[in-house]
């Protein structure tokens, strides 16, 4: 998220994230955090074992999708702190892939 509020401050320096913001963030990372997953002690090898992979793939269509809530998120907020909705999308678009 910080280069996400570090990229809006940087087209308005007065913009700050909300309490919206940080819980889509930190359920975002907790969507993304399959390590709690696995069995202690656990070594992942490399390539990672079948059942690493598993987990990975589990977790990441619902962290991506709070991703793409995210970053929506971030364009409706600059929106509403006064910034030009369609400059701050475009300029994430050159950046992020998140809509179907």
């Amino acid at each position: 998220m910080s280069i996400l509020v570090d990229e809006s401050r940087r087209m308005m320096s007065t913009f700050n994230p909300t309490a919206e913001t940080q819980k889509i963030q930190n359920d975002m990372c907790k969507a993304g955090t399959w390590l709690g997953s696995m069995p202690a002690n656990t070594i992942i090898q490399s390539p990672p074992q079948d059942f690493v992979k598993k987990l990975e793939e589990q977790a990441l269509p619902e962290y991506r999708r709070l991703a793409a809530n995210l970053i929506e998120h971030f364009i409706k907020e600059f929106k509403t702190q006064g910034g030009d909705d369609a400059k701050i999308r475009e300029h994430f678009e050159r950046m992020y892939k998140w809509q179907h």
